[in-house]
């Protein structure tokens, strides 16, 4: 890993001292390479959140239960005045701990990671996604009828071009689009709207990562939205609806071959 690599990976994790912290900001600010490997370095620990969220799904072993209860413990010096406990309550308060993800950070399969931990400009998509999905009439800055308009102007803002997907199938309405900036760096969003009110989003943002690599979609939740993510093209994309919404994959998926 090299010292910038180090210094990342500290920021991400609050390690850094306030003038350390604003030194990298900047660096990363400024330099694309370095907001690539910031990106990288948080989708990989994204990743491996969700690897242990699954592992979590797994019940510990029966035999191995057996094996943790039975193995005997060297007794230690207790101090005066202290209280005992058993040292099998101890154990079983350390599985329970374990199995509900209370290690630095990370949480039961299902449930918000803190979004130092999410996915690089995900994090911000999803606070953006919780102002402008309750609003009305100002929910766009450009409204569907110019389309045209969305597409230039978006399409070069991000330096990524796109056609705006015909969601109609499942029910969505294409509203219009807005400009975000997640990571100091400029992203498309494609508002929609279902029939009840419910908002789903298409963001879009230029990519550093490899255009022939195969397309892989990535489900995860933040902030209480569930996310379908990809990269294809040069670019990233995003769908992001309410959690639970039963047909956001489809959407991502229908949404990816147009788009």
């Amino acid at each position: 890993m090299t010292d910038l690599s180090q210094k990342l990976s500290a920021y991400l994790d609050g390690e850094l001292d306030p003038t350390e912290a604003e030194a990298i900001e900047a660096r990363i600010a400024s330099d694309p390479d370095v907001q690539a490997e910031l990106d990288a370095l948080m989708e990989a620990d994204a990743m491996a959140q969700e690897q242990f969220a699954a592992m979590l799904d797994d019940p510990v072993p029966f035999n191995l239960a057996q094996q943790i209860k039975a193995t005997p413990i060297p007794e230690r010096p207790v101090a005066a005045n202290t209280p005992s406990r058993p040292i099998w309550g101890t154990l079983a308060a350390s599985l329970v701990v374990f199995a509900l993800g209370g290690v630095g950070g990370y949480v039961v399969k299902g449930q918000t990671t803190p979004p130092t931990q999410t996915a690089g400009w995900l994090a911000a998509v999803a606070d953006y996604h919780g102002v402008y999905a309750s609003q009305g009439r100002h929910l766009v800055e450009v409204g569907a009828d110019e389309a045209d308009h969305i597409e230039t102007w978006l399409g070069n803002t991000v330096g990524a071009s796109f056609t705006i997907p015909d969601l109609t199938e499942f029910g969505l309405t294409f509203e219009g689009g807005r400009l975000l900036v997640a990571n100091g760096k400029p992203v498309a969003q494609l508002m929609y709207r279902q029939p009840d009110g419910t908002v789903i989003a298409l963001c879009l943002q230029r990519s550093n990562k490899d255009p022939n690599a195969p397309v892989e979609f990535r489900e995860q939740t933040i902030n209480g939205f569930d996310f379908v993510s990809w990269s294809a093209d040069g670019a990233d994309y995003v769908v992001i609806g309410p959690m639970g919404e039963p047909e956001l994959d489809a959407i991502a998926a229908s949404a990816a071959l147009e788009i």
